[in-house]
C-alpha cells in the first residue's frame, strides 16, 4: 500500500523520468499499518518511478524533495536531464526547451494547465507563442509533468510535447509551514556577487478546510558574456554584453474546501524582471573585402569567403538599452467530486507587458582609426587578430555619436489571454472502459508589437567628447580581450535630455486578436494487466491582424480547424515489465511574428525601376500539424531501478516559407508613382511549405545501489529530415535538433549530507532566427553541473550549486548548405564565439 505524505508534495526536485510526489513507504507489523516516509533524493526519484509505472500517458517529470529546493535556478536547465528534452540558452542562462527533435516553438508550456502570457526583454526577440523560462523563479515551482504523448483532454499546442509546471497548495502543506533562504550568487564573467532572498508562509485553519499560501522571490543578477562575433564582409571583433537583471515574484494561493467534495482555489501570480543591458564592441574591418575592389587569393578564402587577410580600421560602437518583462496570472479553479463523476470549472486572465522600452546607439567619432600592418585570420574555427601593437585597451576615438531617428526608439510589447475551461469526468461500466471525460474550452488572445522613435530638441548635438563617459575597460572577445567601455548610465542620461516626445512607427505596428476554442472526449480502460486512454479533440481558431497601411488602419482575418485523435496503452508483460505505445495527431499554431500582416515596403519610392517589393506575413498560416507514434519498454529489475528504451516517429506538416509571386499595381493597397505603375509589385509573402520527418530512440537507466550511491544515465538518438526548401539556409534538418543527446548524473547521500554531479550534452544543432544574427550551427555543447546540501541541523540546510563548472564556450558557425561568398553564413565561417560563464551559489535555508 502507498500513501502520499504532504511534506513529500512540496518543492525541491530531481530530474528524471516519471514521477512527481515522495511516496511513503509503509511496512505492516502487529498494531497495524507504520508510515516510513523516504525522503531526499532517493525518495523523489522513486517515486517519479512509481508515477511514471503507473501513468496512462508517456510522461516524465521533475519533482521535490522539499520547499525552496528545486535542483537548478532555472526551471530550463532542470529540464534539460529529462530523456528526449534539450535547451537553448540565451545570455547564459536557459531561456527554450525542445523535445524529441522538434523546435522550441513546437513545444507548449502551461502553469496550471494554461497558458501564460510571456513578452519578451531583448530588442531582437521576435513575438512568439513560447514560454520564457528566463522569468519564472524556480521556487515558485511545485513540480513538473513532460507529456510526449498526447492526450484529449491536454491542451493542444505542443508538437514536439507539452510541459505542464504546477505550483503548490496550501492544504498540502503542514499549518504554519515558513521557509526562507538566503543565496550569495557569482558568476566567473563578473566580479559581482549577487543576492537573492526567498520565502514562503503557508497556514491552514485547525478544520483544515482554508488555507493560505504565499511565496516570493527577489534575485539580482550581474550578467556579463564576452565573445567574438563577425558580420561580414564589413568587420569582426571582441563584443561584449553586459545586463544589471533583477527578478522578483510572488504567488499568493488561496484553497478552501467547503466540504469534502468540493475544492477552490485562487492563484495569484505577478512576476517581474527589469533586464537593463548594454552591447560593447570595438569592431575591426577588414582591409581586402570583396566591395573593396582588392582581389582575393583562394587560399585566404573559406568556401569563397575571406577569412584571411589585413585589417583595415578599429570601430567603437555601443547600444544602450532599458528593458523590462512583466507577467501576472489570475486562475480560479473549482473541483467538485460527486458521486461517480468529478466536475471541475477553470478560468482566469494572464496579461504581460515588456521589450525594450529604451534603445540608442552610439558610434566612433572618429569613423574609424587605421590599424597600420594588422591582420586577422579566420582559419581553424575562431577568430584572431595581430594588431601589431595597436592598443585596444586604450583605444579612444575622442568623441562618439549618437544615431537618431529609427536608431533611438522604444519597441514595447503586450501579450493577454482570457480564458475558460470545464471538465466533467464520469465512472462507467463499458467492459474495460472504467470512465468518460469529455470538457471544453475558449480562450481569447491579444499580442501586440510597437515601434516609437523619440524626439529630440532643435539644435541637438549628438556628438559626445568621450572625456565625459569613458568608464574604463571591460572584458570581451573569447580569449579576453579588453576594450574601452562607455558609463551607459551617462549616456542615457544624455540622450534621454533631448527627448521632446516621440512619435510611434504605424508602419512597425503589428497586433493579431485570436480566438481558440475546444471540445474533446475521452475514454479511459483498465483491465487486469493493461490501462491507457483514447479520445479525440476538436480545436477551431479565428485569428485577425491588425497594421496600418499609409496611416490607415487594416486588418486581415482567416480561421482554420483540426480533429486530434489520440490512444495510450500500457501493457505489462510480467510484474516489472511494461510495454507502452501511443499514437496521435498533435498541432502548434504558427508564431505570431510570422502572421503579423504588417506588410514593409521596398523601392517603391526610389528612381529605379521594377525593383518594387510587398513584403507581409500570413496570418491565414495553417498549425504545424504531426502525426506521431510511440513504442517504448519498461523494465523495474530492482527498487528504486529502471531499465528503458523508447522509438518514436512524427510527421510534422506546414512549415512556414516565403512564396513569391507577381501583382498589378491595382492588386496591392499602396500609390505607386506613375512612373512604377506598369511594372507592378513582387509580393514576397509567408505561407505552408514543406513537412518533416522526426524519428528518434531514447534509452534510459537508473539504480539506487542502496548504500546511498544511485546513478542515472540516459541517451536520445533524433534524426530530422526535411526538404531543403524548408529552411532559407537550405539544410534539410530542423532547428534546435541535435542527433545525439546524453545525461550523466551519480549521487550520494545519508542523514547530514546529500550531493549530485549531472553532465549534459548534446552534438551540434541549428540555430535559425530572423534579422542579423540569420542561421547558424552551434557546434557540440556539454555542461557540468554540481549541487550539495549540508543539514546542519533538523530545520537548517546549508546548500551550494555550481552550474556549467567546465565553463565550455558557445561556437556558433555558418552552414549555409550552398557556397555562399562574401557572407560569413558560408559553410564552415566561425560566425559567432562566446565564453559561458560558470555560476556559483551559496545559500542558508531554514524550514519550520
Amino acid at each position: 500500500m502507498l500513501k502520499r505524505n504532504q511534506l513529500a508534495l512540496s518543492i525541491s526536485a530531481v530530474v528524471l523520468s516519471g514521477g512527481l510526489m515522495s511516496p511513503l513507504a509503509t511496512a505492516q507489523s502487529d498494531q497495524g499499518l507504520e508510515e516510513v516516509t523516504v525522503t531526499g533524493i532517493r525518495g523523489s526519484l522513486q517515486d517519479a518511478l512509481s508515477t511514471k509505472r503507473d501513468s496512462y500517458a508517456i510522461v516524465d517529470a521533475i519533482s521535490a524533495e522539499d520547499i525552496g529546493k528545486f535542483p537548478d535556478k532555472n526551471v530550463a536547465e532542470s529540464l534539460q536531464r529529462v530523456p528526449g528534452v534539450t535547451i537553448q540558452r540565451q545570455f547564459g542562462e536557459g531561456a527554450a526547451v525542445s523535445i524529441r527533435g522538434a523546435g522550441n516553438d513546437l513545444t507548449l508550456t502551461t502553469l496550471n494547465g494554461q497558458n501564460v502570457a510571456s513578452t519578451g526583454w531583448f530588442v531582437l526577440e521576435p513575438a512568439k507563442r513560447s514560454f520564457n523560462y528566463e522569468l519564472l523563479p524556480s521556487e515558485l515551482v511545485g513540480d513538473i509533468e513532460v507529456y510526449k504523448s498526447s492526450q484529449a483532454d491536454l491542451a493542444e499546442g505542443g508538437v514536439g510535447g507539452t510541459v505542464v509546471i504546477n505550483t503548490r497548495k496550501p492544504l498540502d502543506l503542514d499549518s504554519m509551514t515558513l521557509h526562507g533562504s538566503v543565496e550569495a550568487s557569482s558568476q566567473s564573467d563578473s566580479d559581482a556577487t549577487d543576492p537573492q532572498f526567498s520565502g514562503l508562509a503557508s497556514w491552514k485553519n485547525d478544520a483544515e478546510n482554508f488555507g493560505v499560501l504565499v511565496s516570493a522571490v527577489s534575485q539580482e543578477r550581474q550578467l556579463q558574456r564576452q565573445g567574438n562575433e563577425a558580420f561580414w564582409e564589413w568587420g569582426a571583433g571582441p563584443v561584449a554584453f553586459e545586463q544589471e537583471r533583477k527578478r522578483s515574484a510572488i504567488n499568493a494561493t488561496f484553497q478552501y474546501q467547503p466540504t469534502e467534495n468540493l475544492d477552490i482555489v485562487f492563484n495569484a501570480i505577478d512576476m517581474q524582471m527589469e533586464a537593463d543591458n548594454t552591447n560593447y564592441a570595438l569592431w575591426l574591418t577588414q582591409g581586402n573585402c570583396g566591395w573593396c575592389g582588392v582581389d582575393v587569393d583562394p587560399a585566404d578564402q573559406i568556401n569563397g569567403t575571406t577569412a584571411r587577410g589585413p585589417l583595415n580600421v578599429a570601430y567603437l560602437q555601443a547600444r544602450p538599452r532599458e528593458a523590462t518583462m512583466n507577467s501576472d496570472v489570475f486562475d480560479l479553479s473549482v473541483d467538485y467530486a460527486g458521486e461517480g463523476y468529478e466536475l471541475s470549472f477553470q478560468a482566469g486572465q494572464t496579461t504581460s507587458t515588456g521589450g525594450t522600452d529604451f534603445e540608442m546607439v552610439v558610434d566612433d567619432g572618429s569613423g574609424g582609426t587605421a590599424i597600420p600592418g594588422g591582420t586577422y585570420d579566420f582559419f581553424g574555427g575562431g577568430q584572431s587578430w595581430d594588431l601589431n601593437g595597436f592598443d585596444l585597451a586604450s583605444y579612444d576615438p575622442g568623441s562618439v555619436v549618437m544615431g537618431t531617428g529609427a536608431n533611438f526608439n522604444a519597441t514595447p510589447k503586450t501579450d493577454e489571454e482570457t480564458y475558460f475551461q470545464a471538465d466533467l469526468e464520469f465512472e462507467v461500466e463499458f467492459g474495460l472502459i472504467n470512465s468518460i471525460k469529455t470538457g471544453i474550452k475558449s480562450a481569447d488572445h491579444n499580442t501586440t508589437s510597437r515601434r516609437f522613435e523619440f524626439l529630440q530638441a532643435e539644435g541637438f548635438d549628438p556628438s559626445i567628447s568621450t572625456a565625459e563617459v569613458l568608464d574604463g575597460t571591460i572584458e570581451s572577445g573569447a580569449g579576453s580581450y579588453d576594450i574601452p567601455k562607455l558609463d551607459a548610465d551617462a549616456l542615457k542620461a544624455w540622450a534621454k535630455a533631448s527627448i521632446v516626445g516621440k512619435v510611434e512607427d504605424l508602419g512597425s505596428y503589428s497586433e493579431i486578436d485570436e480566438s481558440n476554442n475546444a471540445i474533446y472526449a475521452m475514454a479511459t480502460f483498465d483491465g487486469e494487466r493493461v490501462r491507457g486512454n483514447f479520445g479525440v479533440r476538436y480545436i477551431s481558431t479565428d485569428a485577425s491582424s491588425i497594421y496600418y497601411i499609409d496611416g490607415q488602419r487594416g486588418s486581415t482575418s482567416a480561421d482554420y480547424s483540426e480533429v486530434l485523435p489520440s490512444f495510450n496503452l500500457a501493457y505489462d508483460l510480467s510484474d516489472d515489465l511494461i510495454l507502452r505505445t501511443s499514437a496521435a495527431k498533435v498541432m502548434a499554431r504558427p508564431q505570431y511574428v510570422d502572421m503579423y500582416v504588417n506588410p514593409n515596403v521596398l523601392g517603391a519610392d526610389d528612381e529605379i525601376d521594377n525593383n518594387q517589393f510587398w513584403v507581409i506575413g500570413n496570418v491565414g498560416l495553417e498549425p504545424f500539424t504531426a502525426n506521431q507514434v510511440d513504442l517504448g519498454l519498461e523494465w523495474y529489475f530492482a527498487e528504486g531501478s529502471l531499465l528503458s528504451g523508447a522509438v518514436f516517429y512524427k510527421d510534422v506538416s506546414n512549415f512556414v516559407t516565403i512564396s513569391e509571386y507577381q501583382a498589378s499595381a491595382s492588386e496591392i493597397p499602396f500609390d505607386l508613382p506613375a512612373s512604377e505603375q506598369g511594372f507592378g509589385w513582387t509580393v514576397q509573402e509567408k505561407d505552408n511549405g514543406e513537412s518533416a520527418d522526426i524519428t528518434g530512440i531514447e534509452l534510459g537507466y537508473q539504480q539506487d545501489f542502496g548504500n546511498g550511491f544511485g546513478a542515472i544515465a540516459n541517451y536520445t538518438w533524433t534524426d530530422t529530415s526535411t526538404a531543403k526548401e524548408t529552411f532559407t539556409d537550405g539544410n534539410p534538418f530542423l532547428s534546435d535538433s541535435s542527433e545525439n543527446v546524453y545525461n550523466l548524473t551519480g549521487y550520494y547521500e545519508n542523514d547530514m549530507f546529500s550531493a549530485r554531479v549531472a553532465y549534459n550534452w548534446r552534438s551540434e544543432y541549428m540555430i535559425r532566427e530572423s534579422g542579423s544574427y540569420g542561421n547558424r550551427l552551434h557546434d557540440d555543447f556539454g555542461s557540468l553541473d554540481l549541487s550539495a546540501v549540508w543539514h546542519a541541523t533538523d530545520n537548517v540546510d546549508v546548500k551550494l550549486d555550481v552550474n556549467n563548472l567546465l565553463a565550455e564556450e558557445s561556437v556558433q558557425l555558418g552552414n549555409n548548405a550552398e557556397p555562399a561568398p562574401g557572407t560569413g553564413f558560408t559553410a564552415g565561417f566561425p560566425l559567432y564565439e562566446y565564453e559561458t560563464a560558470r555560476r556559483l551559489n551559496l545559500g542558508v535555508s531554514a524550514k519550520f
